[in-house]
C-alpha cells in the first residue's frame, strides 16, 4: 500500500507515530508524512530537522507551522495553521496514495487535510483518535455552555462523521465519538497503543536505597499532580527519608507543580530532571522502583489509556496510579501493580505507604508488568490491528 500519513507531529517530537510509519515500511508499503515544523511540547522550534527527508525509510514532509510558542494566543494560531499549510503540501505531492492515515492528537482540526486528500482523490480516511474533541478542551475550563465548545463540537462532529473508520485508544473513547460525535457504531473500533520495544534494554527490578517513584511525560493539569503533592504532604514525616519522585519532563504546569512542592516543604522528596530524550530515560528507568500514573477526575479525557502505560510495562516496573477507567482495569488484570480513584490523594498516600515496606511485591509487579506487554502491547501487534483494517478498507 501507499499510505499518506497526517500527523502535526513528528519525531523527534515525543508521540509513537514515528515507529507506526516505520512498521508499516519494514512491512514493504510506502509511507509518505505530511507533518508540521517539531516545537512540542517547549513551543521553541527543534533545530536540525529539513522540511523534507527520508527518514528511517519514511518520506517526511514538514510545513512551516506556527509553532505554539508560550501564549493562549500563539497555541490558537498553531492549531489553525497546520490544516491550512498541509493542504497546501497535498497539492504538491507528485503521486497518489491508496488510503490515507490520520494520527489524531489535539486538535481535531488535523483531520481536515485528510478529509481534503478524500474528497479530491475518492480514497479512504482511516483515524487513529488520541484526543476527543470538543472534550478537550474541558482541560482548558471550557464548559459545555461555553459559545466556542459549542462551536467546537459542531466542528468535530463534522469532521469525526466524514471519516470512513476511526480505532481509538480505549472503551471510553468508543462512547464519546458514538453518543456524543454521533459516529456510527460500525465505523468505531478500539485498538490500544503499543508501547516503545527499545525500553524491554531496561535492567530487571533491583532494589534501590530510596524506593523510587518515577514519572515521565508531558506536565500538564490534567496529569493532576496536585493530588501527588497532597498524597507525599500526608506521608508520617520519618517516611520521607524513605522515598524519592523523580520527575522527568516539561509542560505548562511545571513551575506551578514545583511551586507546591516548595510550598509544602517537599523539596527532599522530589527530583525535577528537566525534558529528556526518548533514548536519555533508560538510565533514570533503571532506577526506578515504581511507575506513577495519574489523570484529573471527571472528564472523558480522564477515562483515556495514557500512552505511559504501555511504555512503563514495556520498562519492567510496577505500576501505582491515581486513575480511573480502563487504565485501572489492565493495571489490576496485568497484576501490576495497584490503583485508586482519580484525585483520591488520601488513597494514594496509603498505597505509597505500602509500597515502602513491599520489596518482594516490587519485584512480582515489575515481572508481571513486562510480561503483559509482551503479550498485549508491542509495535507489532498494533500495527497488525491498524494494516488489517487499511486492507479492509481498500
Amino acid at each position: 500500500m501507499k499510505v499518506l500519513v497526517i500527523s502535526q507531529y513528528y519525531y523527534p517530537e515525543p508521540f509513537k507515530i514515528h515507529e507506526i510509519c516505520e512498521e508499516l515500511v519494514k512491512r514493504g508499503h510506502e509511507v509518505t508524512v505530511i507533518t508540521g515544523q517539531p516545537n512540542y511540547p517547549d513551543g521553541d522550534l527543534i533545530e536540525g530537522f529539513p522540511n523534507q527527508q527520508i527518514l528511517n525509510g519514511v518520506e517526511v514532509i514538514r510545513t512551516d507551522i506556527v509553532l505554539r510558542g508560550h501564549n493562549p494566543i500563539s497555541l490558537i494560531r498553531n492549531y489553525l495553521s497546520y490544516p491550512r499549510v498541509a493542504k497546501k503540501s497535498i497539492k504538491n505531492l507528485h503521486k497518489e496514495f491508496d488510503i490515507v492515515f490520520v494520527y489524531q492528537l489535539s486538535p481535531v482540526l488535523m483531520i481536515k487535510p485528510a478529509l481534503y486528500y478524500k474528497k479530491k482523490y475518492n480514497k479512504k480516511v482511516y483515524v487513529y483518535c488520541l484526543d476527543l474533541w470538543p472534550e478537550s478542551l474541558k482541560a482548558l475550563k471550557l464548559s459545555e455552555n461555553n459559545p466556542i465548545y459549542k462551536l467546537m463540537l459542531k466542528i468535530s462532529n463534522s469532521i469525526y462523521q466524514k471519516c470512513d473508520f476511526i480505532s481509538a485508544t480505549s472503551p471510553a473513547f468508543l462512547d464519546y465519538l458514538s453518543n456524543i460525535n454521533q459516529v456510527k457504531q460500525d465505523r468505531l473500533n478500539v485498538v490500544y497503543q503499543h508501547g516503545e520495544k527499545m525500553f524491554l534494554e531496561v535492567e530487571p527490578y533491583k532494589q534501590q536505597e530510596k524506593l523510587n517513584i518515577v514519572f515521565a511525560g508531558n506536565i500538564g493539569k490534567v496529569q493532576d499532580f496536585d493530588c501527588l503533592v497532597n498524597a507525599v504532604t500526608r506521608l508520617p514525616k520519618e517516611k520521607l527519608k524513605q522515598l524519592m519522585i523523580t520527575i522527568i519532563g516539561s509542560g505548562s504546569y511545571l513551575d506551578e507543580f514545583k511551586n507546591k512542592v516548595n510550598g509544602n516543604h517537599l523539596n527532599d522528596a522530589f527530583v525535577f530532571t528537566g525534558r529528556k530524550k526518548v533514548e536519555e530515560l533508560i538510565p533514570y528507568y533503571n532506577q526506578a522502583s515504581l511507575f506513577l500514573l495519574s489523570l484529573e477526575k471527571g472528564s472523558t479525557v480522564g477515562k483515556t489509556i495514557p500512552s505511559k502505560l504501555q511504555t512503563y510495562m514495556s520498562a519492567g516496573r510496577g505500576i501505582i496510579g491515581s486513575i480511573d477507567g480502563a487504565t485501572a482495569q489492565i493495571i489490576h488484570d496485568a497484576k501490576a501493580g495497584m490503583t485508586c480513584p482519580a484525585g483520591d490523594d488520601e488513597a494514594l498516600s496509603q498505597i505509597i505507604l505500602k509500597m515502602l515496606n513491599q520489596e518482594n511485591q516490587l519485584e512480582e509487579y515489575s515481572k508481571n508488568s513486562r510480561n503483559y506487554f509482551l503479550n498485549h502491547f508491542t509495535i507489532e501487534k498494533y500495527v497488525d490491528q491498524i494494516e488489517k483494517k487499511m486492507g479492509e478498507l481498500l
